[in-house]
């Protein structure tokens, strides 16, 4: 044996032990980490890196929404100006994959939403209640709840003055939306929420993406703000894509 193939023989053997650890890791399940009362812990700092909030068709189960024919026609007569340019609240599910971070926070019978975005905020009861009735909320009437390792989150009474995204996805004041969150791993949730609007679709859809844990050192949310007219100043960051695993 040569010193070249000597030395190709113990890196390979060096590296070997590594690679058998590397393997295992991946084939073992994701252990999720529990909260002080036995909740699945979703708590953290957390930011959709993609482009829905521009076209929700990207992440959109078969890139394909079932519009009836007449919420197309009624979509084409209308404003044809995004609502968040006027400082409007995204709504649900837009707001959670708006292009700016949010914060998870859970204490016993509530989860807490902390959005970035126009100091937008959802504090959620994980007790059962029966919904609101007779409001119109930007970000809805939401009721959360556990099962297993996901936290639902069902959501009516949304109104009609939000859209989907800027490519004019919208929705009637029927828009029932349910959430959920499920943690896949040290640093990821999968988001997967299902729409019905039975003045606007002609079924159910499914919207699905990961949402990623910012692991920056000292990061905090920072206060953002929308003024109408700005002279001309982006109200969305620049597109950020989602790191390279």
């Amino acid at each position: 044996m040569n010193r070249i193939s000597f030395l190709l023989m113990a890196v390979a053997c060096a590296l070997t032990p590594a690679i058998h650890a590397q393997q295992r890791a991946a084939q073992t399940p994701y252990k999720v980490s529990r909260t002080t009362d036995g909740k699945p812990d979703f708590q953290g700092i957390w930011m959709a890196r993609n482009a829905a909030a521009f076209d929700v068709s990207e992440i959109t189960e078969g890139r394909t929404i079932p519009y009836l024919p007449q919420a197309l026609e009624r979509e084409a007569k209308a404003d044809r100006v995004d609502p968040t340019a006027h400082c409007g609240m995204p709504g649900v599910p837009r707001i959670t994959y708006m292009p700016f971070p949010f914060q998870i926070m859970q204490r016993p019978g509530y989860v807490v939403f902390l959005y970035e975005y126009l100091h937008n905020h959802r504090v959620i009861q994980t007790t059962p209640r029966e919904h609101l009735d007779g409001i119109d909320l930007f970000l809805g009437d939401s009721v959360a709840r556990y099962e297993g390792d996901t936290l639902v989150i069902d959501v009516t009474s949304l109104g009609s003055r939000t859209w989907l995204d800027s490519a004019r996805h919208m929705h009637s004041d029927q828009l029932h939306v349910i959430e959920r969150y499920t943690r896949t791993g040290p640093d990821t949730i999968q988001y997967q929420a299902t729409l019905e609007d039975p003045q606007t679709y002609s079924k159910s859809w499914k919207i699905s993406m990961p949402l990623h844990r910012i692991t920056e050192p000292g990061f905090e949310l920072r206060e953002q703000e929308c003024l109408e007219g700005d002279d001309g100043r982006a109200i969305h960051p620049p597109y950020r894509p989602a790191p390279k695993s």
